[in-house]
């Protein structure tokens, strides 16, 4: 019986050896990362969620009615209602810094018609900022050309979301012609969120004015989705703002 016991005791060792080699090799297990969306019972009466709901001649019918100067794009790949502003919009120029020949014809301008609508909400902040001229990257960047003709996309390759990186002022009794830049004045602070008190009360001046802009558009939900530098290092010089249909979520970061 003794010897029969000395026997196992190697066969047990290597056993648990096994078994504490498996244990250490488990990957351990990840903290779930809180969710970044947020649902409201309201989301349906909001500017954004209306807008998006649009169809294509609800949406140029309301161009049409606020006087908005545009022109219906023919072909853009990917853009479920495209049109091309054909000057400011709601008193204030949204562009591209390419020359003004090239303007015209260049598909970072292209936006879809919501959210141009959007946009011209927008305006009504900004006038009262005494600001004229917003400053894009881009609004429509155009998907592969092997994105089917009929596919509407989301984000850019719809035209349905916007990179602001900067907001120009004209000179008024109440201010000197300046700007205001996101890669400058926004501090970033990742993964926090933008519009706290606190938030708001920090930084410079221009730091202040900027982030008013973002949070009274926030406050008025004008937009699905809107990213601050706060978001993550791609989207330190820049906000990104869209209008995002069939959703009940909003991201706002």
């Amino acid at each position: 019986m003794e010897s029969a016991f000395r026997a196992l005791v190697p066969l047990l060792a290597v056993a648990c050896a096994l078994v504490a080699t498996d244990v250490h090799a488990r990957p351990a297990k990840r903290k779930a990362k809180k969710p970044r969306t947020t649902q409201e019972e309201s989301w349906g009466s909001t500017p954004s969620a209306k807008y998006a709901a649009l169809s294509r001649t609800a949406c140029v019918t309301e161009l049409k009615s606020r006087k908005i100067r545009f022109e219906e794009v023919s072909t853009a790949r990917g853009v479920a209602m495209p049109v091309r502003l054909k000057g400011p919009l709601g008193g204030v120029t949204y562009r591209t810094e390419l020359p003004s020949s090239e303007r015209t014809s260049a598909p970072h301008e292209v936006m879809d018609c919501r959210l141009v609508l959007a946009l011209h909400d927008l305006s009504a902040i900004l006038v009262k900022r005494d600001i004229e001229e917003v400053h894009m990257f881009s609004a429509w960047r155009p998907p592969p050309k092997s994105w089917p003709a009929d596919k509407h996309a989301i984000r850019h390759p719809g035209a349905l979301a916007i990179d602001i990186r900067r907001f120009v002022k004209k000179a008024t009794p109440r201010s000197k012609p300046e700007d205001l830049v996101v890669l400058r004045d926004w501090k970033p602070a990742r993964d926090k969120q933008p519009c706290t008190a606190e938030a708001r009360a920090s930084g410079s001046d221009d730091a202040k004015e900027l982030r008013a802009i973002f949070c009274d558009a926030d406050d008025q939900r004008l937009f699905t989705s809107m990213l601050s530098p706060n978001y993550d290092k791609a989207h330190e010089n820049h906000f990104h703002l869209e209008i995002r249909p069939d959703v009940k979520w909003r991201l706002v970061l």
